[in-house]
């Protein structure tokens, strides 16, 4: 157990939500509730070290915080009915190495017995101790703090009000049994607990009949020895045990179940076989959860994500990157796509969508008159660049924001490696780049216009791309004076609406600023999951497509534009854009008041569609943030800094979300007060994502 003195406590589980008997624990007695007669007995344990009241988050459960106060015990708040979790996120705040615990019904829990219990771990280092020969109501459980969180990370239900049989039948634990010598009160049928209003009206009767000894609770051999003398007593509550055991049984837990993460395994199987694991930086699984993410997706639906172990999650981080706005698998584009799927999506012929599909940008872009399709987002701004540099003639570029993976972008790090240290990641290598591209590409911040004027002075400026919106809106007069500068140097300006494309209006967010570029580049949201992506611009400038060769067989396939009419038709039928920013802004707030609530350090930004926070605590912000997707991965929820608000996104899921977050939030608040961050991470730190300018 090492040279280090363990620390001990004693773990009182309550709530006041009880089906049988409500409110139980608040009953009073001789002017005190249940709860407060149970924690005056069990300051009379010697060894223990504190007493924590576990309760939940639920604001009903205030009132047991309070008692908790007002009689010198600590307090900690968790999941409603993960008690499980409850008691790991307890211990590790505590710093706890065993527990005793003890239920908040039953006030003549046995002070003795925990201290012996605590004894035989000292002696024995036991992952489970029972103490089952008292009489029901008067025993506890000791757990090992080790155990408990192996428990918890194995474990599938999160329903653990019941959860003895995790540990005394799983077969992976050592149990041990805390032997009862008193023969008075051995396996004692006397029932000492709360369940039924007739469990109160014995426990009661005792009280009042007895009261103090010298103004301590009575020991429990004498409470025994009187209801033995005045058996007429058990009659009051003779059938309580009998009807317990009948409407528990089904819910005892009598098989452990192992929580499988078969995606982990996968994921540690492909990253042997794909460079990088996965096609999208974004999606890896180091970015989120290390050796804990799910990984892959069996079935999506709506805002609902299944993994390949069956478990559901609630998708409130990227919706597959941004792309599923009206949420997974849409019915009204899903109809669509399997109608042109039955019918071919293939031929030597064209597909008349794209037509279609074209006319509807324009129409949605006046100031557009020409389209030309690819089906991802970087090929796309690869596309728009080779147009641009063909109609200029120049190779230089100046940029800003994030642009995908391709050459012309990457060549930034070719003059120093620094260049793309806020719009990628720190130091890429751009390896595989051609030397020759060293200078072509040149960043500068947004709402930093000087720095645009400044590089336009020292170089040939022929293009100039950058997002018009991203982390924080544009200040007056920035996006007017880049279109000013591109205007008088000659140069095409091009506005990447990958990410905020159909975000905040149907179309482009640019059309909100009023500001024109030469040439817009869309992808993601436009076709709800299914590979769609189109640059439009200015048909001068679209012409010197013309001068170049841009081509690509599935570039001309029948479902991406499919997709797309069907996915922007129903966002123009049903605004949503404008329920995007709605659900968005509401998130956002509710972030702001719970971070607020507990103390915590955060920033706000991103376009309210693409809501996104971030903890300000210096080093451990991004151990912070690995916790909270932790935490919520076990609340059923895929979770992240950002959420791409979707249409699927109801005030329901809303809610929810929020309810596990101030959970979540109250938990980290504790953890940071008690320097337990990394202590209560159940893995390594996530890798940081992508840092941008804008």
């Amino acid at each position: 157990m090492g040279k280090n003195k363990l620390k001990t406590a004693i773990f009182i589980t309550a709530r006041t939500k009880s089906t049988r008997l409500p409110k139980k624990v608040l009953l009073e007695i001789k002017g005190k509730t249940i709860i407060e007669h149970l924690i005056e007995r069990l300051k009379l344990a010697n060894l223990p070290d504190l007493i924590v009241l576990c309760t939940s988050t639920n604001p009903n459960d205030d009132i047991l915080v309070e008692i908790a106060k007002r009689n010198g015990i600590e307090c900690f708040r968790g999941h409603e009915d993960d008690v499980l979790d409850r008691f790991e996120k307890a211990a590790a705040l505590f710093n706890l190495d065993f527990i005793a615990v003890t239920w908040g019904d039953e006030p003549f829990c046995d002070p003795e017995y925990i201290d012996k219990m605590i004894e035989l771990f000292k002696e024995t280092n036991a992952d489970y101790i029972k103490c089952d020969e008292l009489p029901v109501g008067t025993f506890t459980y000791g757990l090992k703090v080790e155990a408990l969180r192996k428990a918890c990370q194995i474990k599938s239900e999160t329903d653990t009000e019941i959860w003895g049989g995790y540990f005394t039948d799983s077969g992976i634990f050592d149990v041990k049994r805390l032997k009862v010598e008193d023969e008075l009160i051995k396996n004692s049928k006397i029932r000492l607990t709360i369940d039924y209003p007739e469990d109160f009206e014995f426990i009661k009767e005792i009280f009042d009949r007895m009261g103090y000894e010298d103004g301590k609770p009575l020991p429990l051999r004498k409470v025994i020895q009187f209801v033995n003398e005045h058996p007429e007593l058990q009659n009051i509550n003779k059938d309580c045990q009998a009807l317990y055991e009948a409407n528990t049984k089904r819910l005892i837990k009598t098989k452990f179940m192992p929580k499988k993460n078969s995606g982990i395994k996968l994921w540690n199987k492909a990253k042997k076989i794909i460079p990088g694991g996965t096609q999208l930086f974004s999606k890896r699984v180091e970015l989120f959860l290390p050796e804990q993410w799910p990984s892959y997706f069996k079935k999506a639906k709506g805002v609902e994500v299944w993994d390949l172990d069956g478990n559901k999650y609630i998708d409130m981080s990227y919706m597959g990157i941004g792309t599923g706005i009206l949420g997974h698998a849409d019915p009204d584009v899903n109809k669509a796509v399997k109608k042109v799927i039955d019918e071919g999506t293939m031929s030597t012929l064209n597909s008349p969508e794209e037509v279609e599909l074209a006319e509807l940008l324009i129409e949605l872009h006046p100031w557009a008159k020409e389209v030309r399709f690819a089906r991802t987002g970087g090929e796309a701004m690869a596309v728009a660049v080779r147009i641009a540099r063909a109609h200029t003639g120049k190779d230089k570029v100046a940029f800003c924001g994030y642009h995908g993976w391709c050459d012309w972008y990457l060549a930034a790090n070719l003059a120093d490696k620094k260049n793309l240290d806020g719009q990628l990641l720190p130091g890429l290598d751009p390896a595989g780049v051609p030397r020759g591209l060293k200078g072509t590409a040149i960043p500068f911040n947004y709402n930093r216009i000087e720095e645009l004027e400044k590089i336009v002075k020292e170089n040939d400026v022929g293009v100039i791309v950058m997002e018009p919106r991203r982390e924080h809106e544009p200040e007056k007069g920035f996006l007017e004076n880049v279109r000013k500068i591109a205007n008088r140097i000659g140069a095409v300006l091009i506005f990447d609406e990958i990410t905020s494309g159909f975000r905040m209006n149907v179309g482009g967010i640019h059309m909100l600023y009023k500001v024109y570029p030469d040439i817009a580049v869309f992808a993601k949201a436009m076709s709800n999951g299914y590979p769609m992506a189109a640059v439009i611009g200015r048909k001068k400038v679209m012409d010197a497509a013309e001068k170049t060769f841009i081509s690509s067989s599935y570039w001309t396939e029948r479902i991406g534009p499919v997709a797309a009419i069907a996915t922007i038709k129903k966002m123009k039928k049903y605004n949503v854009p404008k329920q995007l920013v709605k659900t968005g802004k509401a998130i956002g707030l509710g972030w702001q008041k719970l971070a607020k609530k507990h103390g915590l350090q955060i920033k706000i930004m991103n376009i309210p569609s693409l809501a996104t926070f971030k903890f300000d605590h210096g080093k451990d912000s991004q151990a912070l943030h690995t916790l909270f997707t932790q935490e919520m991965l076990k609340r059923g929820f895929l979770a992240s800094k950002s959420i791409y608000v979707s249409y699927g996104h109801k005030a329901k899921h809303i809610q929810k979300y929020l309810k596990n977050v101030d959970e979540i939030f109250n938990f980290i608040s504790k953890a940071i007060k008690d320097d337990a961050i990394y202590k209560s991470l159940e893995g390594p730190v996530a890798h940081t994502e992508f840092k941008r300018l804008t």
